[in-house]
């Protein structure tokens, strides 16, 4: 396996990927009411694995930042990228709450949510979880900009002392 600075850029990928797919599985749930509970599972799956993946990309973006001090305009670049990447994931770890809350309180209530309201409710969340797929974008685009504006790569790991 390679040093956990060089992980993060193919890491990244994987909660964009999922975190962008998710809200289209919700969705498809709502415009397929028959297969809802079994879409909308999925797409609570999704969530979960996206933060955790954007726990584990904050993570590794924390072992590449010790080689991007170099000028001030890195230095900004990389405070901006991880400001924007704390801010996605604190986004979405409450969008996948809220989610999880609305998937599951039918189980817990032991009765469905009435077909308005939870239209309603998933509207709501489709609109914010819209704002975090903004969020996951911009953050997404700062990064790169570190990489193909700034010319910033991670190293190799500093000697131990």
């Amino acid at each position: 396996m390679p040093p956990w600075n060089h992980i993060h850029p193919a890491l990244v990928h994987f909660p964009i990927a999922l975190l962008t797919v998710a809200p289209l599985l919700v969705l498809v749930g709502l415009l397929w009411p028959a297969q809802r509970r079994g879409i909308h599972a999925s797409a609570l799956a999704l969530l979960v694995l996206g933060v955790a993946g954007l726990f584990l990309a904050m993570e590794s973006g924390e072992a590449v930042e010790r080689y991007a001090r170099a000028t001030p305009a890195l230095l900004a670049g990389v405070r901006e990228h991880e400001l924007l990447a704390q801010k996605t994931t604190l986004v979405f770890g409450m969008l996948a709450l809220a989610f999880a809350v609305l998937w599951g309180l039918p189980l817990l209530r032991k009765r469905e949510l009435t077909r308005p309201l939870e239209l309603g409710l998933m509207f709501v969340w489709l609109l914010l979880s819209a704002g975090g797929v903004l969020a996951l974008g911009l953050t997404g685009h700062a990064g790169g900009h570190l990489v193909h504006d700034l010319h910033t790569h991670a190293g190799p790991e500093p000697p131990l002392r």
